[in-house]
């Protein structure tokens, strides 16, 4: 009796280490639409079908591009790992990651840049 009842409480100490660690590892339970490095990049208006206003963000320019997102949406796009988690303005203020990689994922857009 006492055998089943440690084996008992090992595997449910098991079961609640996976579920925390998998609740951890995603964002409300949804998969990341991109990962880069060690984070798992997730975008809640797309994923979760948000109301996003009608308006070009601008992130960033170059000399030769601007990049934006197509809607006012910065502050619902995170980069999680297991240790941090930062809205995609922030990793990109912060060096975590640069807007042609942001590019290359498609999570922004980029369009070239008129000369005045």
């Amino acid at each position: 009796m006492k055998f089943k009842f440690i084996l008992f409480i090992i595997i449910v100490s098991v079961l609640v280490v996976l579920g925390i660690k998998y609740y951890r590892n995603s964002l409300l339970g949804l998969e990341p639409i991109a990962v880069y490095n060690e984070y798992r990049i997730y975008d809640l208006v797309e994923q979760k079908g948000l109301a996003c206003p009608d308006a070009i963000e601008i992130l960033a320019s170059d000399e030769e591009y601007d990049y934006y997102f197509t809607c006012l949406k910065s502050d619902k796009i995170y980069l999680v790992s297991d240790k941090k988690k930062y809205k995609v303005r922030d990793a990109y203020d912060k060096g975590v990651i640069t807007k042609e990689k942001l590019y290359d994922l498609g999570i922004i857009k980029r369009m070239v840049r008129i000369s005045e």
